[in-house]
């Protein structure tokens, strides 16, 4: 009797290690993730290797998580591309880039399935971990402005210190809205007080301005216009609420009127969004996405049916840019710009196809469960991949497999349960 109880008791100390353990690693990446890139990429192997020995291997046996795998099926298709093209040496940082978004929803489903995954510690370290690594990049910006006498420190990728500014505002306004959808609808087991909750809006938002993303710009505007149509229709606009806005238009307005970065970005939208390119000049970023997006139709055009394989569309993008003597993108070595221009280039119609059906129906029957915080995060990645190839770089890369993953298994869960 008493050695059959110390084994009960050896067996809960193992599995209370090993849940302690994995959820370490789960809460530790969406910490680090707007931080240093290098540390990420390691604990991300750290990550595998804990997944891989404490993980519980019966969840594969269960004929529901192969369909939640059904996630998978999007991110095959490069791999098959690359191994049929024997092009595997060729593009091996190309496949060690993309492997993260198929190896993370099976880390996720062998170790943590059979645990209730901590939705809410996620959220609150990924709200940790952006607004410190914030606050790092503004001290970097004030050391170099009055120090170094850098002038532009406060802007751009001088201001965004560990990620383009690009893909570091998607973190940014992600975190603007999860604190905005729990002051609306709490989602988390803490809530944030009014006044901490305005003063990490005002701190982030400011951030983004400086930081002279256009579509991060496009992307916060539309956060609050959202939060503010929402309390108005709630009638829940507080005065507090109403002077919040108002004064934070008069500093806003000020920067835009006297930073001359960021007044010329601004410029750019309303001048060249809608203006014909002109082939020899790139006056803007705006405008050389245009040209950009165009090169990539013409080779679309071309082969839309099985696309040029991924990591090879690049290659031929790249001549493309040098035979119509758009030299800067040539030596830049651009992409399109565009995730579903990408991945229409590199896995042609079916694979643009189910990264749009997966994108926009996701967002639809997200929204149609009332599960916004997933509905959230996909309206934020399409705005994104719009204007930039997400998925080619590893901050874009680990960001949407890692949400997209613990979003789409909660919904999937959830969704599950409703039709038993």
């Amino acid at each position: 009797m008493g050695q059959h109880r110390s084994q009960l008791v050896k067996e809960k100390f193992n599995y209370f290690n090993k849940f302690k353990i994995l959820n370490f690693f789960l809460l530790s990446i969406p910490f680090l993730l707007p931080l240093e890139k290098t540390t990420v990429r390691f604990l991300m192997v750290i990550f595998t290797l804990a997944c891989l020995i404490y993980g519980d291997y019966s969840q594969l046996k269960i004929k529901k998580n192969w369909i939640k795998l059904s996630i998978v099926c999007l991110w095959v298709i490069p791999f098959i591309q690359l191994l049929l093209l024997n092009k595997v040496d060729e593009y091996l940082n190309n496949l060690i880039t993309k492997i993260t978004l198929f190896l993370i929803p099976i880390l996720i489903l062998i170790g943590y399935q059979s645990n209730k995954i901590n939705l809410s510690g996620i959220l609150k370290f990924f709200i940790y971990g952006t607004v410190t690594s914030s606050l790092f990049c503004l001290i970097n910006a004030v050391i170099s402005y009055y120090f170094l006498k850098n002038d532009n420190a406060f802007t751009y990728t001088s201001l965004s210190l560990f990620h383009d500014p690009s893909y570091f505002t998607m973190y940014l306004n992600f975190v603007i809205g999860i604190i905005y959808l729990n002051n609306l609808k709490p989602i988390m087991n803490f809530k944030l007080s009014t006044n901490l909750s305005l003063i990490i809006v005002s701190f982030l938002s400011f951030f983004i301005l400086f930081a002279s993303s256009r579509i991060g710009w496009i992307t916060n505007v539309l956060l609050h216009l959202f939060f503010i149509s929402c309390v108005f229709y709630k009638k829940k606009m507080s005065k507090k609420a109403i002077i919040y806005f108002l004064v934070l238009m008069v500093p806003f307005s000020t920067v835009i009127y006297t930073n001359k970065t960021i007044q010329s970005r601004f410029n750019e939208i309303i001048f060249y969004t809608f203006q014909k390119v002109d082939q020899k000049k790139v006056p803007s970023s705006t405008s050389a996405r245009k040209k950009i997006w165009s090169t990539s139709f013409k080779l679309i055009k071309e082969k839309w049916i099985t696309g040029y394989g991924t990591g090879l569309s690049k290659k031929v993008l790249k001549k493309q840019f040098k035979k119509q003597g758009y030299d800067l993108f040539f030596k830049k070595n651009y992409n399109s710009h565009n995730q579903y221009l990408q991945v229409f280039l590199d896995q042609g119609v079916f694979g643009f196809l189910l990264l749009v059906f997966f994108t926009f129906g996701m967002l639809y029957l997200s929204l149609k469960q009332k599960d916004f915080i997933y509905s959230l995060f996909l309206a934020i990645m399409i705005l994104n991949f719009m204007t930039e190839s997400i998925l080619e770089r590893q901050s874009g890369v680990i960001f949407f497999a890692f949400f997209n993953t613990i979003f789409f298994f909660q919904w999937f869960n959830k969704k599950y349960l409703l039709l038993e």
